[in-house]
């Protein structure tokens, strides 16, 4: 479980040092822009969340990024126009790796509010494939992100 909050914890610092550097990244593509604020909002309340154990509002942070992917097809910057499907297929990672996500933090919030009676929270192989989906999610955004940003980073 260390090792799982601690891979959490550097994905969220990965995510959150590429978003403070390529703030301007889609600065022409206003609705993408805003959908990414409220995506790496979302993804720093679920890092919280999953590393805390505390997981009632992460399935709506999780709907707002999975939304987010539903969109994005729609909202193909010019950076993507020569390599749609390459775009299309993070996106439909990114939405792949949310929907996952969401059912295991719902079963997750099921099965703790029956162990939260004793005070203890086992880990188990769960809460492993819940990290290893919001890590998917970072992945999928980053590597997007790298591939069609259109302006450099200095």
């Amino acid at each position: 479980m260390r090792r799982i909050g601690m891979a959490s914890a550097i994905a969220g610092i990965v995510v959150a040092a590429f978003f403070a550097v390529s703030g301007s990244a889609f600065a022409e593509e206003k609705t993408v822009k805003e959908l990414m604020a409220e995506n790496f909002a979302g993804m720093q309340n679920i890092l919280v969340g999953l590393i805390m154990s505390r997981y009632e509002t992460l399935p709506a942070n999780i709907e707002i990024i999975r939304d987010h992917a539903e969109q994005l097809p729609d909202l193909l910057p010019e950076s993507a126009k020569d390599n749609k499907e390459r775009f299309f297929a993070y996106a439909y990672d990114l939405k792949t790796h949310a929907d996952y996500l969401k059912e295991m933090i719902e079963l997750l919030i099921e099965r703790d509010t029956e162990r939260s009676k004793t005070g203890q929270l086992s880990t188990d192989v769960l809460r492993d494939s819940a990290a290893a989906h919001y890590s998917g999610m970072v992945q999928m955004c980053v590597t997007c992100h790298n591939r069609f940003r259109q302006h450099i980073v200095k």
